[in-house]
């Protein structure tokens, strides 16, 4: 549901009114973005630190996270219910039902969380969106205002 809203019909003082609310939603909507950038560049760290290195040879032996070897009796590590890798207790978060996920995983699965990325996912399986990029009404708004201007 799409309104149109003709600025010109507006007063002096409306026009004002509305150009500081939209002015206040494009902070806060430049904040949501800092902060999303944030998590997501804290997110990356704990990947590139907790990724395996392609270079190095590894084994089932050895900890896919942080490269310790891996003990046949004890310390023997566990497998990551998402990722399927091998890693050490110390690389390892311990959730219900017995679910074992290793930290890079879990950092994904809280950056998504905390994001509300896992949120537009399951929307967009849900419904088909348009190609390009999606305007709101304060976005379309502030330019009609720019244009005024």
């Amino acid at each position: 549901m799409e309104m149109e809203v003709d600025i010109k019909s507006l007063k002096n003082l409306e026009r004002e009114n509305v150009l500081e609310v939209l002015q206040r939603d494009e902070k806060l909507r430049k904040a949501e973005e800092e902060r999303l950038r944030k998590l997501k560049s804290e997110y990356q760290e704990i990947w590139r630190n907790g990724t395996k290195i392609s270079q190095q040879a590894f084994s089932s032996r050895s900890c896919a996270r942080c490269q310790t070897t891996l003990g046949l009796v004890f310390k023997v590590g566990v497998v990551c219910s998402y990722c399927s890798h091998k890693v050490c207790h110390e690389c390892c978060v311990y959730k219900k039902n017995n679910v074992w996920r290793c930290m890079v995983c879990q950092a994904h699965r809280q950056m998504k969380e905390k994001s509300g990325e896992w949120f537009i996912e399951e929307r967009a399986k849900k419904f088909q969106q348009e190609k390009g990029k999606h305007e709101t009404v304060s976005e379309k708004l502030l330019q009609t205002f720019q244009t005024l201007r």
